[in-house]
């Protein structure tokens, strides 16, 4: 599908999704802003949920009722944008002190811009590239969740299929599963399930031997007891994701590397894109970094295990599912336009799968979440993606269907949010009309 055509699709898409919410609803479901604060994340272990909103949002303009343009690149061009950019990422990295940032922009008439700051690693100073690819966590669940909904429309799943009667001999926390949820409540983090990603335990161990590798059926024992019952509330967890991986494998037969390189990685031309764990990376990837505090001086120790997954084994492969693919920022947002612009899922799915945020925000979720994606707005503009977080890995992806436009934010620290890079370079690429500054005739 065309740049212009997958443009097309996502703005219909759009146009539907809010006369389904309602005029009065759209402001309160996905006018939730991004908390684009740094925040202290040096405590977190392995892995936790991509909390990148705040709880009780700050007053930040609702989406317009009729889309704005963003100005052709050409335009943009002439105002310098390349080299604002630029300085807006470098400006970024400095004010969290991360090793390295590469981010992507992909315009709306289908040019981009890629730009790095920093180092690879700081010990040689070897330099990045911005095909460089990078662990990207939890954004790996949209390759997943794209997985899933492609098996429904072939009719090989059902949304509403009872995860236990496909997994009947799989144990979550040492117990059989709730026969009552279903692969919707896994895509949505409404099963009810703890996250094994935040048991001790488990923590512990995969400190303890950085280079051991884990499986689904061994993670899964650590998930402990439910949470929640089935569909009574939004609790986002790994566990999930894991289960899902394993439907989609049994379903498949073939292995989810081996379906994410036939269905996305080959077809969409991501060809920095890897299954970690299972297939070798196709560059040499940053080394990882962890802080043991939120202060800017505070000195980065090397995670990395000697091996070629990031940010290392025992996490990446405890992570599995939910977690373990490694792919660079301008692959990143090519993914993007193609997943939420309509190229990878037939118009009735995608719409499904954004839609499904109405339903989650009853049960008033940090922010709300659909099929797999996050839905909230950035500086007043609608945004679908996802972000990413393991010690060591952030990232995050986000849509803008109002303008075509697609960033890709990739880093190899967890210490801080490097999210607010992405308003940044949205405010720079598709500045609002009303926006001080912008040239009016």
């Amino acid at each position: 599908m065309s740049p212009s055509r997958a443009r097309v699709t996502a703005l219909a898409l759009l146009g539907v999704v809010a006369i389904a919410i309602g005029a009065a609803t759209l402001p309160a479901l996905v006018g939730r802003p991004l908390d684009t604060r740094p925040r202290d994340t040096s405590q977190v272990a392995v892995g936790s949920p991509p909390a990148t909103l705040d709880a009780t949002p700050s007053a930040v303009p609702s989406p317009a009722a009729t889309p704005i343009p963003s100005p052709p690149t050409a335009v943009l061009d002439l105002r310098g944008i390349r080299v604002r950019l630029q300085v807006a990422l470098d400006a970024g990295r400095a004010s969290i002190a991360a090793p390295a940032i590469v981010a992507s922009v992909l315009f709306a008439d289908g040019s981009s811009w890629s730009g790095t700051s920093g180092v690879a690693d700081l010990a040689s100073k070897r330099p990045l590239s911005v095909d460089t690819p990078f662990s990207i966590a939890s954004v790996s669940k949209t390759f997943l969740a794209a997985e899933i909904l492609q098996l429904v429309e072939a009719g090989s799943l059902g949304l509403d299929d009872s995860v236990a009667r496909r997994l009947p001999k799989v144990l979550v926390g040492g117990r059989a599963l709730d026969p009552r949820i279903t692969i919707r409540e896994l895509l949505d983090h409404t099963s009810g399930l703890r996250d094994y990603l935040t048991d001790k335990t488990l923590d512990a161990a995969l400190v303890a031997d950085p280079r051991r590798r884990w499986t689904p059926t061994e993670v899964l024992a650590y998930a402990g007891k439910p949470v929640a019952a089935s569909g009574a509330g939004y609790h986002y967890a790994n566990t999930n994701y894991v289960l899902l991986g394993m439907i989609a494998e049994q379903a498949t037969g073939t292995t989810l590397a081996e379906e994410y390189r036939a269905r996305f990685f080959g077809p969409l031309g991501l060809a920095s894109a890897t299954y970690q764990g299972v297939e070798p990376p196709i560059a040499k990837m940053p080394t990882a970094y962890r802080y043991k505090s939120v202060k800017l001086e505070s000195p980065p120790a090397d995670i990395t295990d000697g091996t070629e997954i990031r940010p290392f084994t025992s996490i990446t492969t405890a992570a599995g599912a939910a977690g373990s693919v490694a792919a660079s920022a301008p692959d990143l947002a090519r993914w993007a336009r193609a997943l939420y612009g309509g190229e990878v899922l037939q118009p009735r799915t995608l719409l499904a799968m954004m839609a499904d945020a109405t339903a989650t925000a009853k049960l008033k979720p940090p922010y709300p979440y659909g099929l797999g994606v996050q839905v909230f707005t950035i500086d007043g503009r609608l945004s679908f993606g996802h972000s990413g977080r393991l010690v060591g890995a952030r990232s995050a992806v986000r849509w803008f269907p109002e303008v075509g436009v697609a960033i890709a934010i990739v880093t190899n620290e967890s210490r801080l949010d490097p999210a607010f890079i992405v308003r940044d370079l949205l405010a720079i690429v598709a500045p609002r009309l009303d926006a001080p500054g912008f040239p009016r005739r």
